[in-house]
């Protein structure tokens, strides 16, 4: 190989290591290469970002005191020296001096990698806290939702939005939302009735009334999500994403004792858990497809997609009724059932009326 092709070899390499180093440089997650003492080698600017820790203020950080993990050392010698490249550890922390110090939940990928003759440890740190904190509060959001379901006897349009209004209460963006989808869900579900009724002897006005009623919890499980996230005025994280869907499993949980239940309670369970599933099945919390997907979700989702459209938020302005209505044209048998696509698409007009009576104030 002459002088010319090494020069062209070299510029290369270091084309592709400053390519390599952008992505560390950029990536969210925390990027740490690390000895078998738990000393932190390297850094990308995000793994300090979670700790809380200025690179310039200490030469040397170890990770093990970080996490207060005295098994990690250990741990992460056998890594080095064993026959295993990966070890996947989860940890609680408190980030911080005692006073002020802040809980996070960390989940770090160790993977042992070969350089030449030797071995390295890179760690890549994921921030688990949302998700963490959701799944924590689960057990205690359920138990109160369940005694003030029990104590005020909920039987009644009233106290189902008593129920519902305190998610509103932590939401201030989102209005009239709950009066705008219960009468967007009674136009649709009327249609439906009307059109299938021949079809489908379960379609009576009586569960038109009692769907467009359990519209009204279809967001209740958000009153597990921190505030945080609950309130961000901006695009939400790929961690903040994963902490909200837990709303769903959250309010499914709380109303699983009304399941089979023919009543607005049962229905509202229904529609609380699956209205974020979609018709080609990639929606959650279950990855539901097609008619699997309660009706009463089915239609739900996409009276509450047509508001977050026409509406408002921090992150985004509101759309007009016409780009809703195409959005909602072109997820016809993607995220929406098709047959309530058709029927919405014949009564848009309906939708229209209903967000003008219900402007947010």
């Amino acid at each position: 190989m002459d002088n010319t092709n090494y020069l062209d070899t070299i510029a290369n390499l270091c084309v592709e290591n400053g390519k390599l180093q952008a992505i560390i440089e950029s990536s969210t997650n925390g990027i740490i290469e690390i000895n078998g003492e738990g000393d932190i080698l390297s850094s990308n600017p995000a793994f300090y970002q979670m700790i809380n820790i200025n690179p310039q203020d200490s030469d040397l950080v170890n990770l093990c005191d970080i996490l207060s993990s005295l098994e990690l050392k250990d741990e992460l010698k056998t890594l080095l020296e064993g026959d295993e490249d990966l070890l996947v550890k989860g940890f609680h922390s408190f980030i911080g001096n005692s006073e002020q110090g802040e809980e996070k939940y960390f989940e770090i990928k160790f993977s042992r990698v070969p350089v030449m003759d030797h071995f390295y440890i890179i760690g890549i740190v994921k921030d688990k806290t949302d998700i963490m904190k959701a799944l924590s509060n689960r057990e205690d959001f359920i138990t109160s939702l369940l005694n003030i379901i029990h104590e005020m006897k909920v039987d009644n349009r009233d106290s189902i939005y008593h129920i519902a209004s305190l998610v509103e209460l932590r939401d201030n963006t989102t209005g009239k939302h709950l009066e705008r989808v219960e009468s967007y869900t009674k136009t649709l579900a009327t249609e439906y009735m009307n059109t299938y009724e021949d079809r489908d002897k379960r379609l009576t006005h009586t569960f038109v009334d009692d769907m467009a009623v359990s519209s009204i919890l279809h967001d209740i499980g958000k009153v597990a999500i921190s505030d945080a996230i609950l309130q961000k005025p901006d695009i939400l994280t790929r961690a903040e994403y994963e902490a909200i869907k837990e709303h769903t499993i959250i309010a499914g949980e709380a109303l699983k004792e009304y399941k089979g239940q023919k009543d607005f309670l049962a229905m509202g369970r229904e529609i609380a858990t699956y209205h974020h599933e979609k018709w080609n099945g990639q929606g959650y919390p279950s990855g539901l497809k097609g008619e699997a997907i309660p009706l009463s979700a089915r239609i739900v989702s996409l009276c509450d997609v047509y508001d977050a459209l026409v509406s408002k938020r921090p992150y985004k302005e509101a759309y007009s009724h016409e780009k809703a209505v195409e959005i909602i044209k072109e997820e016809r048998g993607r995220s929406f059932d098709p047959e309530i696509v058709d029927l919405f698409l014949k009564i848009h007009r309906e939708f229209l009326k209903i967000r003008q009576e219900y402007k947010d104030s």
